[in-house]
């Protein structure tokens, strides 16, 4: 932190801290279960999330929750985004059919977000359907547990066998893939990519982008931005590459996509033990095949690590291959391999979780991890996450609940633990009227961020925040971060009615504004943003909280929240806590 941002801090904080004692003193209950109003949005979250699943529905719905290959089908529609309503579905041009797929929730493709976004969302978006999403929503569900007697039992499950079958679609090969398999445009390999977004459309676009005839044009578009060099589009478009343009979308397996399968694949046989649900260690695996070692090329934009960490790579194949052979197992983006620290903090929760801490390159991760804290490098060190506390949330869960608990993550911790609390103070002291919540950089939502930063603190746990002397700032961090984001909170209307019968009509949808997740490896030439990822870790940091998951530092802990049928209850359900 520089010199005038601390001078800046330590003065603004002290007025800042006291302003926010009202609202943090609401949620100091000793039983946080009591609060009505958290209640209601754990609830109205976990509505939110059953209603908005993608299945299929009775009649031609929205393309944003009905199945587009299944059932009746559902409309073709694009996605408008204003400053009034997030996301206005609209007729898509025919003969352009948009699709997704059963068990996604939608998540969206924002253009150039710099050059024609609003808070970073653009007026015209694309619905995406890939594994990421589907797999990382599920992740909060782990924490409750259904009453087999109550009203509506079941419907957690059913959500996630949604999951499951989602995921499935994305097995390429030995290992996982980010989007599903689709047939060959410009080649008869198979390829991966989005649903939504034509090849041929890309080829055109890409051949005008390297035309000198439109060069000042483009040059215009692109001005201060991160997009791809133009000569990797000229050589995804040179006859030599027989794979054509399939080649701009139809990436490789990666290590951060096949670790989150196994991660969700072990939660949810340990979660349902008798339904004999198979968990793919053998990909998990394979990821110890590409590490950073010896290596005779480099992305340059994960400098900072330097050379031969021996932490894991993003892209699952052999970057010293030619680039554009093999488009049956995709091409590396750019043709060079990297090192994200997301993708190696969620690999190593995966390894952790599935008791794998002995596979090749599991240290080295950590190793890696801990010195990307200590060099505070991580705000950048996402390649493919601009998203700024996705980090802390996914280093924190490998620390937490997958048991990555080594001596050297420990001491890691505790300076993350800092670092996490400078970013909240330091909004608060800079942007009163955000107190509480976290900074997402790129993101401008807040609400995301907020939720990741939350779930971060509760992960660390209060046992660290005490030998770091800070226990005071810790707890006023997480209760007003909470705060924030139920003062944030938004009820929306039902889109079905099945969603109707099974919570009664007196629990409403729960929802937050899109979070900015994930982007293009040139950051500026898309982001990927879903409200849905949004209302899932917001439900993760209400429900944590709920469960007082800060004060156990213990990762094996199964403390869990029970939906159970409550006549007594203003909503007909309420919950407990669960020990097992």
């Amino acid at each position: 932190m520089g010199l005038f941002r601390k001078v800046l801090l330590s003065i603004l904080l002290l007025s800042a801290i006291t302003l926010a004692l009202p609202a943090v003193e609401q949620l100091q209950c000793t039983d946080r279960l009591s609060d009505q109003k958290l209640n209601e949005a754990i609830l109205g979250a976990l509505v939110y999330l059953e209603d908005t699943q993608i299945r299929p529905r009775q009649g031609k719905n929205s393309l944003l929750t009905d199945s587009s290959d299944e059932g009746d089908g559902c409309h073709s529609q694009i996605a408008i985004n204003t400053p009034f309503k997030e996301v206005i579905s609209l007729p898509a041009l025919v003969p352009v059919k948009m699709r997704n797929r059963t068990g996604d929730w939608a998540s969206h493709v924002h253009f150039l977000p710099k050059k024609a976004g609003l808070e970073g969302r653009t007026l015209l978006t694309i619905q995406d359907s890939n594994m990421f999403v589907t797999a990382f929503i599920a992740f909060p569900l782990f924490l409750f547990e259904e009453d087999q007697n109550s009203v509506g039992s079941g419907f957690i499950k059913n959500i996630l066998q949604l999951c499951k079958k989602n995921i499935e679609l994305c097995k390429r090969g030995d290992s996982y893939n980010f989007w599903p398999i689709l047939p060959g445009v410009t080649s008869p390999s198979p390829r991966t990519g989005p649903y939504n977004i034509p090849v041929e459309f890309l080829k055109k676009l890409g051949e005008s982008y390297v035309n000198p005839k439109f060069e000042s044009f483009f040059k215009k578009l692109s001005k201060g931005l991160q997009v791809p060099p133009k000569d990797w589009l000229v050589a995804c478009l040179d006859s030599k590459n027989t794979s054509g343009a399939d080649a701009l979308f139809n990436i490789p397996n990666d290590a951060d996509d096949t670790s989150t399968v196994v991660a969700f694949q072990k939660a949810l046989a340990d979660k349902y033990p008798l339904y004999g649900i198979s968990v793919d260690l053998n990909a998990l695996r394979l990821i110890q095949s590409f590490r950073d070692i010896d290596r005779t090329r480099e992305d340059g934009r994960d400098a900072w690590k330097g050379k031969n960490t021996g932490a894991y790579l993003t892209w699952m194949r052999d970057e010293n291959e030619p680039t554009f052979s093999k488009p049956e197992v995709g091409i590396i983006p750019l043709g060079v391999n990297n090192v994200d620290l997301v993708v190696n903090s969620n690999v190593v929760f995966s390894l952790a979780l599935n008791g794998q801490k002995s596979l090749p390159g599991y240290m080295e991760a950590i190793n890696l991890i801990a010195r990307g804290i200590e060099a505070h490098a991580w705000p950048k060190a996402g390649l493919y996450y601009p998203q700024n506390m996705i980090f802390p949330y996914t280093a924190t869960r490998a620390f937490r609940e997958g048991g990555a608990n080594e001596p050297v993550m420990r001491e890691a911790m505790k300076k993350l633990l800092i670092q996490i609390l400078e970013e909240q103070e330091y909004l608060a002291a800079k942007e009163p009227s955000l107190r509480g919540a976290f900074p997402g950089e790129e993101d401008r939502a807040y609400h995301l961020s907020t939720a990741l930063g939350a779930v971060s603190l509760m992960n660390i746990g209060r046992e660290i925040a005490i030998e770091c002397g800070c226990m005071d700032r810790y707890s006023r961090a997480i209760h007003s971060a909470v705060a924030f984001l139920l003062k944030e909170a938004k009820k929306v209307k039902f889109n079905y009615n099945s969603t109707i019968k099974i919570f009664g009509d007196k629990i409403q949808p729960h929802c937050w504004e899109s979070g900015l997740f994930f982007a293009a490896s040139y950051w500026d030439l898309g982001h990927w943003r879903s409200q849905a990822f949004t209302v899932s870790v917001v439900l993760e940091a209400l429900s944590k909280y709920a469960l007082n998951f800060e004060k156990s530092d213990n990762n094996s802990d199964k403390t869990r929240l029970i939906l159970r049928h409550d006549a007594k209850s203003k909503y007909g359900i309420s919950l407990s806590r669960l020990n097992k």
